[in-house]
C-alpha cells in the first residue's frame, strides 16, 4: 500500500524533511495536533523548521486530503489523519490532554438529533471536556 509520502512523489510534489516529518507525526500519532504542538514535536525530533512554514504545511496536507480538521471548539485549530475510523474526543481542561472515544449509544443520539431538526444531516462532531485522571 502507498504511504502518503509516496502519493505525493508520484505527483510530483517535492518531499523535504518537514512535510516528511509531519507526515510521519500524523500518521503515528492517534490525537489531534495543532500546529504549534507539531512544531514543538518537530523541534524535539531535530527537525528545524519555523512556525510558518508548519502551518503552510498544514494548509498543504489539507488541500491535499491526507489530514483534516477536528472541531474541538478549543482556542486552537486541531487537524488528524483523514480517513481514521469514526470517533470522538474528550479534551482535559487542566493539561490540554486529547483522547479518542467511540460511543455506542451514538446512533440514538443521530436518530433523535435526525427527528428533531429538518436539516439534512451530513457529519457531526461530539467533544466531551473535563479533567483527565491526572490532573
Amino acid at each position: 500500500m502507498d504511504t502518503h509520502t509516496e502519493k505525493l512523489k508520484q505527483k510530483g510534489y517535492r518531499m523535504t524533511q518537514s512535510r516528511t516529518s509531519i507526515i510521519e507525526l500524523f500518521e503515528n500519532t492517534e490525537s489531534p495536533l495543532a500546529a504549534k504542538a507539531l512544531h514543538k514535536m518537530l523541534e524535539r525530533i531535530g527537525v528545524n523548521v519555523n512556525i510558518t512554514t508548519v502551518y503552510r504545511e498544514v494548509e498543504f496536507l489539507l488541500g491535499e486530503n491526507i489530514i483534516e480538521k477536528v472541531p474541538l471548539h478549543d482556542t486552537e485549530l486541531h487537524y488528524e489523519l483523514k480517513g481514521r475510523p469514526h470517533h470522538h474526543h474528550v479534551l482535559c481542561t487542566s493539561c490540554g490532554l486529547i483522547e479518542d472515544i467511540s460511543l455506542e449509544s451514538e446512533k440514538i443520539l443521530l436518530d433523535e438529533a435526525h427527528s428533531a431538526s429538518p436539516f439534512q444531516i451530513k457529519r457531526h462532531s461530539i467533544a466531551f471536556f473535563g479533567e483527565c485522571g491526572r490532573c
